[in-house]
């Protein structure tokens, strides 16, 4: 199982910092080792400098960094193109990114739930934590019912009337 993830997304949502952005960016790769061995850190970096090498390893950490289009869309092309992206976890604050993700096989999860609560997460008696809801893939099948709709719709029942003359 490989785990993708929106490296900007996992650094603003798990609060890391650094002197630099680089030296933040190395604090959550070290972060992504501990989690797991088989993970691939999407970065955005169109302003990164010349020599930076769009893929590489840092910290022990497959890394991309993507300099011609945003990491969102460098993750969904990756699970797009996965012979079995059920064998893909996408790691994302990102409602978008995930339920894309999700749509094409892969599973969701939020940055809290896959790197755990930080130490200075505290449950907030002001407004909801900052655990986002997991993006689960098999309720992404809809049913008609889904809709308030029958199962079955005979378009041939007259009682349906005909669309076309303004009967409703």
């Amino acid at each position: 199982m490989w785990v993708l993830i929106d490296g900007h997304n996992a650094l603003s949502a798990l609060g890391i910092q650094g002197r630099t952005h680089a030296e933040a960016r190395m604090n959550l790769l070290q972060s992504v080792r501990t989690a797991t061995s088989s993970a691939l850190v999407f970065f955005d970096a169109r302003n990164a400098p010349s020599g930076l090498l769009s893929s590489t390893r840092e910290c022990g950490v497959p890394v991309r960094y993507c300099r011609h289009r945003e990491a969102d869309a460098a993750i969904i092309e990756m699970v797009r193109d996965a012979g079995t992206p059920e064998s893909l976890i996408v790691v994302t604050n990102d409602r978008e990114v995930a339920g894309r993700c999700a749509q094409l096989g892969a599973r969701a999860m939020g940055v809290q739930e896959f790197f755990g609560p930080r130490k200075h997460d505290a449950p907030s008696s002001s407004g909801p934590t900052a655990d986002p809801r997991r993006i689960r893939s098999d309720r992404l099948h809809f049913k008609p019912s889904d809709f308030g709709l029958p199962d079955f719709v005979d378009l041939g029942d007259p009682d349906l009337g005909d669309p076309d003359s303004g009967d409703e």
